[in-house]
């Protein structure tokens, strides 16, 4: 359809180091729905999204030149703004102005808006503030592999400069859950609006005829095995949960990475290699199967074969990984924690909370779920899970950003 035929089509810009984090969805709606689509990044690994207009920053904008410039993650989001300016001013000289632009407020890619366009709508996407009086800083103060403590509060507490000046100019907020916009001041939360960034409920279900009886199998995963994610506590608690239970088979799946920081396990160079140490010496090996990155096929149907499937956190932004085993009724055990507690509840999910500072906690824990004493429950779940569906999430994006947006794409 030709453009003077869409009287409500509108330019609109995303902001993101990377392509397409948190907007996928988004994207994707603005793009299905007649919009001019474009977002901007560093780096894309070869993804794409149907109609949307991928530009990526290059050269002395780029992803490259930003690692080498160095410094500290204060330095490192001024240096960033910077080459996000450059392309915002290199859009604008080319002709093309946008009606709203959505930009991730973290790392300082929309810092400039307001300056290159201050006529456009900006709506900034906050991921976290560093409140130094979070359960983040408070919840596990002895752990030393977080390496979390008042020298690193103050450092993270500075990362919120570039942070405030982006979410004061921006014409609204949006964080994905009510524990995220707890963080923020009063005087900023007051502003922000809560949508998460949404499930694929058509992709994420459950389907019973892959839970096979018999041998049970447990999984873990999310996108790196560090402290963040609580990896150490659940290598520790899952080797008396193997001893127990001589069935007992445990697939781990993502990359052996850290992504949150904290420190490595003297004397490995990873928390995976760390993990491998460990079960080798219990002589558990082989017991154990490292998936690896999953397709997203194979991870839809891993999630659904999964007998009991383990999500630790520290109290951070939870993983979208935990949604979607909730999506696929997967029988839990999970962090008791803040973040984790509000997508559970939310959802109606029975789960088993464990304390993951407790040793003894998730050998037990484990073992209650593989026991059956929790079953999913069998309320439908387009209504357990509406506030995080595609469909909810784009209808409230719409009214945010102004935006007509379909859930058809």
């Amino acid at each position: 359809m030709p453009e003077a035929d869409l009287p409500n089509r509108k330019r609109v810009l995303f902001l993101h180091p990377n392509f397409p984090a948190q907007f996928k969805h988004l994207a994707s709606a603005a793009a299905a729905s007649g919009h001019d689509a474009r977002f901007l990044c560093q780096t894309h690994y070869g993804r794409t999204l149907p109609g949307v207009q991928r530009l990526t920053l290059k050269g002395e904008c780029g992803h490259d030149h930003l690692n080498a410039l160095g410094g500290d993650q204060v330095q490192r989001s001024t240096a960033l703004a910077k080459q996000y300016r450059q392309g915002l001013i290199n859009l604008q000289s080319s002709g093309w102005t946008p009606d709203v632009v959505i930009s991730h407020s973290g790392w300082g890619c929309g810092l400039h808006v307001r300056e290159v366009w201050p006529d456009c709508r900006h709506i900034a996407y906050l991921e976290w503030w560093f409140d130094p009086e979070s359960a983040f800083f408070a919840y596990d103060p002895d752990n030393h592999d977080l390496n979390l403590n008042r020298q690193t509060a103050t450092k993270l507490w500075l990362r919120n400069q570039s942070l405030a000046l982006e979410l004061v100019s921006a014409d609204a907020m949006v964080a994905p859950t009510l524990w995220q916009a707890r963080q923020l001041p009063t005087v900023l939360r007051e502003r922000c609006h809560v949508i998460h960034d949404g499930v694929d409920l058509e992709r994420f279900n459950p389907d019973p005829t892959l839970r096979q009886p018999g041998q049970p199998i447990l999984t873990y995963g999310t996108r790196g095995m560090e402290p963040m994610r609580a990896f150490p506590q659940f290598i520790a608690g899952l080797l008396p949960a193997l001893e127990s239970n001589p069935d007992l088979k445990v697939e781990i799946a993502g990359e052996d990475q850290a992504n949150y920081g904290g420190r490595l396990p003297q004397g490995h160079e990873s928390w995976g290699q760390w993990a491998k140490h460990q079960l080798s010496e219990s002589g558990l090996s082989d017991r154990v199967k490292w998936v690896g990155y999953l397709s997203i096929e194979k991870y839809v149907h891993w999630l659904q074969a999964s007998h009991c499937h383990v999500y630790l956190t520290h109290p951070f932004v939870a993983s979208w990984s935990l949604l979607e085993a909730l999506a696929c009724q997967c029988p839990l055990v999970v962090s008791d924690v803040e973040p984790v507690r509000e997508l559970c509840e939310a959802t109606k999910s029975p789960v088993a909370y464990v304390d993951h500072r407790d040793p003894a906690a998730l050998p037990k824990a484990i073992a209650s779920v593989l026991s059956g004493q929790r079953q999913s429950s069998a309320q439908a779940a387009s209504q357990r899970f509406k506030t995080y569906h595609r469909r909810t999430i784009l209808e409230q994006w719409s009214h945010v950003a102004g935006l007509k947006l379909t859930t058809q794409y």
